[in-house]
């Protein structure tokens, strides 16, 4: 670091940036998240956020039909983020990217029984 005439901080590229491995000349990004495994209504998180991935997988042989709706809200009510219709029978996991922000809460609300699991990685 430096100051110039009027003796004012100077920042340059000598000063390590947060994140920054200066021995390898890189820049480190990493996606960190927070997960929330849910089998019954559940509010996954108050205030605003960042919803990266849903996951949906059985819990028993046979799934209930019905859905799963993610709510931008602290309950079950109001913007609807997204649906997933669960059909009756084998369930196969799956993963849905959803890389979209909240601004209220993430809630899980399920239609179906507690024979179907979510997993919503968030931030």
């Amino acid at each position: 670091m430096g100051y110039n005439d009027q003796y004012t901080r100077v920042v340059n590229l000598e000063v390590q940036v947060a994140g920054e491995d200066l021995t390898n000349d890189v820049l480190k990004v990493e996606e960190r998240f927070s997960y929330s495994y849910c089998t019954a209504d559940t509010l996954v998180k108050t205030g605003a956020g960042f919803l990266h991935t849903v996951t949906f997988s059985p819990t028993d042989v046979a799934a209930t039909a019905g859905t799963v709706i993610l709510y931008d809200n602290t309950a079950e009510s109001g913007t609807i983020m997204f649906t997933y219709s669960i059909p009756a029978a084998a369930l196969v996991p799956v993963t849905v990217i959803i890389d979209a922000s909240f601004s209220t809460g993430l809630y899980v609300g399920f239609t179906t029984t507690a024979d179907v699991a979510v997993t919503l990685s968030y931030r």
